[in-house]
This record gives structure tokens, sequence and C-alpha cells, in this order.
């Protein structure tokens, strides 16, 4: 490859040449006039980088939620919500919240131009947005935040697993350096907030979540999809204004990150609606826990699905304990429920009544009634090869029927052996 294709393949992807110099002056501050941004220059590893640092005190609130409250979240439980022993052990002023903003979705050209991090100093929360002034300066950029991860003991992004990080990675890669970021416990509050409030949002988009669980309303927000639009003009024309709004959306974007973190460790805990915290016990494994709320969800006024759901799992939480009973209660009440036209609690409370509470009669009677039902076009049943199923459901009626042929055979031989050593006792 000659040296001219070489140079010109590198400023497709917006990469100096190494033969290349940068242009400096006696200071880093006289490359580019960003006085307007509140920012300064700093020096790094790899060269020069900006960096507009805020500082928010003890008692800011991000919508409803004060974010000094993040300081006193339970790591344990949003380790168990990560499903990451290690972020158990990370004491919250470690956590390093993260947010990127991007001239793209993906690709290899795409660029982090705006890497926002936040971390607690105390009770300060210290906001730092290291920008990328012009493709030349990536390395200050990416050396400002590599002093950051380092110091973290562990990251909170929102859609960070899947976007965040792995595009920062790649550009540390083509930078020739070795990333050790991905190491880190690494809490996503896209998926538990997901998994927990699942029929509760329109959409789980930042925003959103924003409105719905932390009272956070964007007031002139820059749209996400002008983002890399606003990065483009500001990079041409070094106008500060095309880039301010984006600073401001990033700064949010941060801030609900700690936010976030705090209401759902609020969650875990209890606080609120029973059900999203009897789901994130559930996840977690603490099945007495997830029983007690599913069965406070049960009357605590949520909709007909979720009644429905709390009853269902409720039972499988009170199964798990070896409650059975209590577990037959809650499939008989989904029977009972009206309009619940599911097979599944007549197939579950006939497999405890057969096998847990030795009754196989009202076992049978469980499955008639299921298929019975099913015939008359009162039931759904499910696919032909689940125990769902019009053929399982034949198979175990069959099944229990002749268990109970069997056991009235051997009552009536019981019977006629007691009847027939009456008289010769008498």
């Amino acid at each position: 490859m000659t040296a001219e294709l070489r140079d010109r393949l590198k400023a497709a992807l917006h990469q100096p040449s190494r033969v290349s110099t940068l242009p400096r002056g006696d200071s880093v501050t006289q490359l580019t006039d960003l006085s307007a941004l509140g920012g300064r220059w700093f020096e790094s590893r790899n060269g020069p980088g900006y960096v507009v640092e805020s500082v928010y005190e003890a008692g800011f609130a991000h919508g409803n939620v004060v974010l000094h409250r993040a300081l006193t979240l339970d790591s344990a439980g949003l380790a168990a919500q990560a499903r990451d022993p290690r972020l158990a052990h990370c004491p919250p002023e470690t956590f390093l919240y993260v947010d990127t903003e991007t001239t793209g979705l993906g690709g290899a050209g795409v660029m982090v131009f705006l890497a926002g991090v936040a971390r607690f100093d105390g009770s300060l929360l210290r906001l730092r947005q290291y920008l990328l002034p012009a493709p030349q300066f990536e390395g200050g950029l990416l050396g400002g935040l590599a002093e950051e991860l380092a110091a973290a003991g562990a990251l909170v992004s929102y859609n960070g697993k899947s976007f965040d990080l792995p595009l920062l990675e790649s550009r540390y890669i083509l930078s020739r350096e070795r990333p050790t970021f991905r190491q880190l416990p690494h809490l996503d509050l896209l998926h538990p907030n997901r998994r927990l409030f699942k029929g509760v949002l329109p959409s789980h988009r930042l925003a959103q979540v924003e409105t719905s669980l932390l009272g956070f309303e964007r007031e002139a927000d820059c749209p996400s999809a002008e983002v890399p639009e606003r990065y483009f003009r500001f990079a041409r024309t070094s106008d500060p204004t095309h880039i301010l709004p984006v600073l401001r959306h990033n700064a949010w974007d941060v801030l609900s990150l700690v936010a976030l973190a705090a209401h759902l460790a609020s969650v875990c805990e209890g606080a609120g609606a029973p059900l999203q915290a009897a789901r994130a016990a559930e996840y977690a494994g603490d099945f007495a826990a997830a029983a007690a709320q599913f069965e406070a969800a049960t009357t605590a006024g949520p909709g007909r699905a979720e009644r429905i759901e709390a009853m269902e799992h409720a039972a499988r939480c009170r199964r798990r304990l070896g409650d059975h009973a209590a577990a037959a209660h809650w499939w008989r009440a989904l029977l009972a429920e009206p309009r619940a036209r599911r097979v599944t609690p007549y197939v579950e409370l006939a497999k405890l009544l057969e096998h847990q509470l030795d009754d196989p009669a009202a076992a049978l009677a469980t499955v008639s009634e299921a298929l019975d039902l099913a015939g008359r076009g009162l039931l759904r049943p499910g696919p032909a090869n689940a125990e769902t199923g019009i053929p399982a459901l034949g198979a175990r009626r069959d099944r229990l029927a002749a268990r109970m042929s069997a056991l009235q055979a051997r009552r009536a031989v019981v019977e006629s052996r007691r009847a027939s050593r009456i008289p010769q006792e008498a």
C-alpha cells in the first residue's frame, strides 16, 4: 500500500496521518477558541483534549429524585438485578455514570464526539463532558476518558452494553490502545427497567422513562436525530451555538442515569408499586419476598393483566417455597377469574393436587373440567406438543382415571378382606 493511499484512507476515517504534526501553539488553549462553552483544555497522555465540567450540590433534584439518594443505594440489590455479584462490593461513590454522543449509529467511521461521565466527590456530583473539537483531537478525548474509567469501581449506563461501551472499545482499539473497562462491573439500567416496568410504560426510551418514573420533562431539548448534524456544523464552523444544545442534552442523559439508579434501588427495596418490587425480588431469587409482594399486588388496584400476572407468580413462588396449599389457593383464584381462558392454571393445579397434596380425585376433576371447557371453546388450549395441549390433557386425564380405578380396586380388596375377618373375630 502506497503512502498516498494510506493517508487517503486515514483521512476518510478522520484519523490524522502519523507523520503529520498537530498545530500547536505555546498553550493548547490557543488551538481552538471554545471559551463560550465554559470548558478548559487539558493535556492527556494522547495529546490535548477539551472538557466541560459541572458540579451539582447534594440537594439538587432531577425531576422528583434528589441526586444524593444515589449515594445511599444498596449495591447488593442492584447487583442482583444486573446478575453481577461483583457490583455488590462496589460502594455507590465509585460508580461512574457514562453516556456518549456519536456521529452515527454504527460503522467503522462512527466516532464518539462527546462522552459525559459523572461521579460523586463527597456529597457533590461532578459531571465531566469530554468534547471532540475536531477529529484530530480524538486522542485527547480518549486519554481523558481513560483516566476516568481507570478510577471507576463500576459503570452505569442506559443501553451502554449494546451501544456506548462497544463503540468506545472500537475507538480505543483503532487508536492502538487496549481497553480494560469492559472488565468492570456494569449496571445497564435499560434491562432492569424494561423488565420491572413491562406493561407500564408505552416505551423504554430514556426520555419516556424520565417522564414516567422520574417526573422529569425536558424543555427545548435537542432531538437525538439532530445531534450528529449539530456536531458536524460545530466542527466545520467552530460556532459553539451548534454544540451547546447537545451538551445540555448529554448532561440530562447523565443526570437521568444517577436518578434512575437511585429509583431502581428504591423499587428493589419495596418502595412504590408492589408488582415492580415483586418482579425485582423474583428475579433476584428472593421468592419469599416476591410471594408476599405479588400477593399484595393482587389487591393493590392494578389492571386485570397485572392482577393475573401477580396471582400466577404468587402461585409459582409459593410452590418454590414448598407452600403447596398456598400455591393451590392462587391457582384456584385464577380459575375463578372471569374470562381467564387459559389452560395453564388447570394443569398446574392438577399437578399440585396429584403430586404434592395427594388428592388424585380432585386432580382428575380439574383436568376433566379443563377438557370440557376446551371442547366447548371456553378455554384456549396450548400447542399439541405442549402439556397444555389437548393430547397432553387427555393423556393426563386417562392416567389419573386409571390411577383412580386402581385405587378403588385396592380399596375394594381391603374392604372385602376386612369384611371377611369380622365374623371370625366375632
